[in-house]
């Protein structure tokens, strides 16, 4: 009786059959909706297209009824002009610093605030918060405008710096609650723990919180940021008489009344408000990935 004889090949396994890749059944539905939101893209995308199209295009083609979308001939001088002639590099410093100002006291008093307010029961916090809300209902932004302006003056704040502090006014009330519901959905355990390693309520905010606010604190920065570059009332209040304190969105609509050519130099104009567009669009690119997280986590937590 022969032994069956077993050969193995040292070393080697025999590799598992590979399944043949399964491909994924492509709904109507979804194809649809796919289309439905490229259509909406298309047309919310197409007055910034014709903007970016206008601004290189001669003056007489855009006043003409069929000078058509495509520039005859493309003219970008006029974003050269916009920088220079039209004072547009001043304006976007006074943006720049105004705008850098409002997100950094927004971010450091907003997270703060609304951590207090999360992790602490303070007397009189209901009142307080009742006042927050009423202020957002009421609105009195344009009301409350000259008077700010004429306290900012008396302080000598009528620069740069009171203009930030006016819109962080006016912006930082919302940040405020958007940051509390978000520390209210987080665990409290790593705070404990820092508690009774011996830190005190601003190390635990600071070492402990803050890093986790990542999120609402991206979005919050976005809105500020947009809130702030795109504000038109408070730099037009505090630049009247000073014009060297226009913002870049003050400047562009200042140079429509610029009468020194005898019409409105609608290629300048569009010029600057495209670049004034340009800030704000990276500053989403950046931070796009903890704008949804922060907003929904900000808004249904709590």
């Amino acid at each position: 009786m022969s032994t069956p004889v077993i050969t193995e090949t040292a070393g080697r396994t025999a590799a598992p059959p590979v399944a043949a890749p399964r491909r994924r059944r492509v709904r109507p539905l979804t194809v649809l909706v796919h289309a439905i939101l490229v259509v909406a893209a298309l047309i919310m995308l197409s007055p910034l297209v014709f903007g970016l199209f206008a601004s290189v295009s001669p003056l007489d083609q855009i006043l003409s009824r069929d000078g058509g979308i495509l520039p005859r001939v493309w003219e970008w001088g006029t974003y050269l002009h916009a920088w220079t002639t039209a004072n547009f590099s001043r304006y976007f410093v006074n943006s720049l610093i105004v705008t850098a100002l409002v997100v950094l006291l927004d971010t450091l008093v907003s997270s703060m605030t609304g951590y207090v307010l999360a992790r602490r029961r303070l007397r009189g916090q209901r009142l307080v918060e009742g006042l927050y809300v009423g202020t957002l209902f009421v609105g009195l932004t344009t009301a409350t405008l000259y008077p700010q302006y004429v306290i900012a003056e008396a302080l000598g704040l009528d620069n740069l710096l009171g203009i930030a502090l006016v819109q962080l006014a006016g912006i930082m009330l919302v940040h405020i609650f958007l940051i509390k519901a978000f520390v209210q959905g987080l665990g409290t355990e790593m705070e404990d723990a820092a508690r009774v390693d011996g830190c005190g309520l601003f190390g635990t905010y600071w070492r402990i919180a803050f890093p986790m606010m990542r999120p609402i604190l991206a979005t919050t920065v976005i809105l500020g940021f947009q809130a702030s570059w795109n504000n038109y009332q408070v730099p037009l209040v505090f630049s009247l008489a000073e014009p060297d304190l226009r913002t870049l969105v003050v400047g562009v609509s200042a140079l429509q009344y610029d009468a020194a050519e005898g019409m409105t130099p609608y290629n300048t104009v569009l010029a600057g408000a495209n670049m004034a567009l340009v800030p704000i669009v990276v500053i989403f690119i950046v931070l796009q990935r903890h704008f949804v997280r922060g907003w929904t986590d900000g808004s249904v937590k709590g």
